[in-house]
């Protein structure tokens, strides 16, 4: 009971200042929202995901695929920005022209397709998604990649098939994860093939005949 009294007494007396401080500390400690458990690859894979985006909308915690195919969005719509839980995602053939800079919230992504639309850059954002291991860009009209490709760390597959890069950054080097590259009709001359394997010995690289195109 002394005790008690004694604990009584002290908070009475505790400064404003320090009540400020406990305040914020106990804020802080405050348990942040939810994240959902990352799955592994054959799980997203086969796992039966949302295809609609209204369907989605009704429920933005529980997404964690995302399916959706044959839109005219031409934008990448906002309301997936909410999905914070999204970990496969796949907008091919959606009339795409660009990749909103959000993209990088998708802190839980691992699988992002984005094929055969017509996007021509990439926001250095996608340097963001810290997890992401699978990305197919491939059938776009994409001229570059950003430098901040490099941060993907856990990225084991980039399918560029067919798209229109020109140069491709030093940074690729970073991707030690990397295990597959597809720049199969993608116009690079022999010694740039060359860089560019050097830049990737881990990784299997698949190309087209080397063409006289940038000599």
């Amino acid at each position: 009971m002394r005790y008690f009294k004694a604990a009584f007494s002290n908070l009475i007396l505790f400064r404003p200042c320090k009540l400020y401080l406990a305040a914020l500390y106990f804020a802080f400690s405050l348990p942040s929202p939810c994240r959902a458990q990352l799955l592994d690859s054959l799980a997203l894979d086969t796992m039966k995901g949302f295809v609609s985006l209204a369907k989605a909308d009704s429920t933005p915690d529980k997404v964690l695929k995302l399916v959706i195919h044959h839109q005219k969005y031409h934008a990448m719509p906002d309301d997936i920005r909410k999905f914070v839980n999204l970990q496969y995602l796949d907008l091919s053939k959606d009339h795409l022209k660009s990749v909103s800079s959000w993209i990088g919230e998708l802190k839980q992504l691992q699988t992002l397709i984005l094929s055969r639309n017509d996007i021509d850059t990439l926001p250095p954002e996608i340097g963001n998604l810290e997890h992401l291991k699978y990305f197919m860009m491939n059938k776009n009209p994409l001229n570059s990649l950003p430098p901040e490709i490099g941060n993907l760390k856990e990225l084991q597959y980039l399918d560029l098939w067919d798209d229109n890069i020109g140069d491709f950054p030093l940074d690729l080097e970073k991707l030690t994860n990397l295990r597959m590259l597809d720049l199969r009709d993608v116009s690079i001359n022999d010694e740039e093939q060359a860089v560019i394997k050097s830049y990737l010995p881990h990784a299997k690289i698949y190309f087209s005949p080397g063409c006289q195109c940038r000599e």
